[in-house]
């Protein structure tokens, strides 16, 4: 079958004013895992990245018109739920016969409703979907039932049918390395924060997170390696037919098995990758040490990601983060003493926050001093402990096109505030966070004795002027 897999244009809300200018344009590797598993099996499958093509609803109209597809596939992720809507509608006014199967986050964490709420939708996957997509291809060719395809939701003339949960993959070596010849790697860039040297590109080595945090979609959900010797084959390809100077992990918590990070550490070291290339990753406070850090420098390892979330213990505790302040402190600490940079991430407006918690994780992001700090507003997403919370107590709105953890920059209210809070108060936090982190004397001095190349300069200037732009960069009252 001739397959299309379409991601969204990413129209609204903080991409508008801030996205186009310091967001990533990061390959869709979701997509890219799908399509190349089909292609491995006989299919055909192509993939359209609107955002990143610059691609319009009108020309995707012409490029199905044109291609003559049996199914199209949207990535569906709870921001991008009206784009991704219209573009099953869109579907289905060139021809009702196109099946149009959505994945991703939302319909993942909601998908009866995804299904019953709009009729342009045949199918909705849920959680991982290589597997999945293949088996619905042998429905679609008549090769088995609907209702033996594990992992969706169909709809059956009125009638919306939820299958039996997939099984996750375990061994995530059954699927192909991604086959970054479907989409035009050119176009594709991290934040500008994200990476020192261009061209930068992302891997994925595990999934899932075994931790418990009331925040997160993934969550509890068990934790998948590929090997060693898969990963270091993925990162050999982007340097040698890519070009790669920088690669970055975008694993929820990349150390948690600490023998194979050094084991993939010394891969990288013994064949050389690590002169050819650097890397940053993402974890937790708790499951980094001293020696563990050494050996990722010497493999490469420029910057580590943490997730801090909170400035105070009660903040954390509250969603149940599972680690100390002091943990947090040290980790941010042995990193500057091996040479790590770091970022920083941390989310405003959390349940029973009030303005003075909000301030307190501020000023606790000084303290750690990362070199890049990342305030989001804490969104509940369907899925999450926090948003079945929230939903019951009544106050979570149902626009998905609001679920924006940067709302601080939108034209909408947020979809969900803390009691005692105010949409706009949050708001305005999120922009003086961001303004009275980066804009300290101590920090322009770091960051300007940093520049060796006229790139850096640019990303730095772009960034500075977007965080200008937005709000008055006082303490709201």
């Amino acid at each position: 079958m001739k397959i299309l897999l379409v991601m969204p244009s990413v129209d609204n809300g903080y991409w508008k004013k801030l996205g186009k200018k310091v967001g990533p344009r990061s390959e869709p590797l979701s997509l890219l895992y799908i399509a190349t598993y089909l292609n491995q099996n006989g299919h055909k499958a192509e993939i359209v990245d609107c955002e990143a093509e610059g691609i319009s609803l009108e020309d995707l109209e012409e490029n199905i018109r044109k291609g003559n597809y049996d199914c199209v596939g949207v990535a569906m992720l709870t921001p991008l739920y009206s784009q991704a809507v219209n573009i099953c509608k869109l579907v289905k006014k060139i021809n009702s016969k196109i099946k149009t199967i959505v994945g991703g986050s939302h319909p993942t964490l909601r998908p009866k409703g995804t299904v019953d709420d709009e009729e342009s939708i045949d199918v909705a996957a849920i959680g991982e979907a290589e597997l999945t997509f293949l088996d619905l291809l042998d429905a679609f060719e008549g090769k088995k039932e609907l209702k033996d395809v594990d992992g969706i939701v169909f709809r059956n003339g009125k009638e919306v049918i939820q299958n039996k949960e997939r099984q996750k993959i375990q061994d995530l070596d059954l699927l192909p390395i991604p086959d970054r010849s479907l989409i035009k790697m050119s176009l594709y860039r991290p934040s500008v924060s994200y990476y020192r040297r261009l061209p930068a590109y992302t891997i994925i080595t595990t999934r899932g997170c075994p931790y418990r945090c009331t925040f997160c979609a993934t969550a509890k959900t068990g934790y998948r390696m590929h090997s060693v010797e898969r990963v270091v084959a993925e990162m050999k390809m982007l340097v040698d037919d890519y070009g790669a100077k920088e690669i970055l992990i975008r694993d929820d918590t990349f150390t948690l098995n600490r023998q194979r990070t050094a084991d993939l550490c010394n891969a990288i070291i013994e064949r050389g990758l690590n002169k050819k290339i650097s890397w940053d990753c993402i974890t937790r406070a708790n499951l980094v040490d001293k020696e563990l850090l050494i050996k990722m420098k010497q493999a490469g390892c420029w910057g580590m990601h943490f997730g801090v979330e909170g400035g105070t213990q009660k903040l954390i505790d509250g969603i149940k983060k599972d680690t100390t302040l002091e943990t947090i402190e040290k980790a941010f600490r042995l990193c500057r003493e091996v040479g790590i940079n770091t970022r920083a991430y941390m989310m405003l407006g959390m349940p029973g926050s009030t303005r003075e918690d909000d301030l307190a994780t501020i000023e606790f992001a000084k303290k750690i001093d990362p070199d890049w700090a990342q305030f989001t507003i804490c969104t509940p997403y369907p899925g999450t402990q926090m948003y079945d919370e929230q939903v019951k107590i009544g106050n979570v709105s149902s626009d998905w096109d609001t679920f924006q953890t940067w709302g601080g920059f939108s034209e909408t209210d947020l979809p969900w505030v803390a009691d005692g809070r105010t949409s706009d108060e949050v708001k305005e936090m999120q922009r003086y966070a961001l303004k009275s982190f980066y804009f300290r004397p101590r920090v322009i001095v770091r960051k300007m004795t940093n520049i060796d190349n006229l790139p850096i300069l640019r990303k730095y200037v772009l960034g500075a002027m977007a965080l200008a732009a937005g709000g008055s960069g006082r303490a709201p009252e």
